[in-house]
């Protein structure tokens, strides 16, 4: 069962890290396509003094977040499978033996 826990933990940190990443760069590409569909549509005004780009980047940096999180729950994952891993104890046969 200790290992099957362990296991299970260090499964869900490396999906949880997969997972972050996907999602972060997911973000940053939904950002690239909208500038790219607006530029080839000749939607944009584009003006000297404001740069429409590094602002749909900076709304795609904001999806940061889900990566932070991604990354915390990843290490709680593993701090879990560390802390399973040194105080799980094995059942043994004497807790059954007492119940007389």
């Amino acid at each position: 069962m200790k290992w099957f826990l362990i296991l299970a933990n260090l499964t869900a940190a490396i999906a949880l890290f997969f997972l972050g990443n996907v999602a972060m760069a997911a973000n940053r590409m939904l950002a690239s396509s909208i500038y790219q569909q607006l530029k080839m549509q000749h939607v944009l005004a584009e003006r000297p003094d404001y740069d429409v780009e590094k602002k749909l980047r900076a709304i795609a940096d904001g999806g940061m977040s889900s990566l932070w999180i991604a990354e915390i729950a990843c290490g709680i994952c593993l701090a879990n499978a560390v802390a399973i891993g040194i105080w799980f104890k094995k059942a043994t046969g004497d807790a059954h033996s007492n119940s007389g």
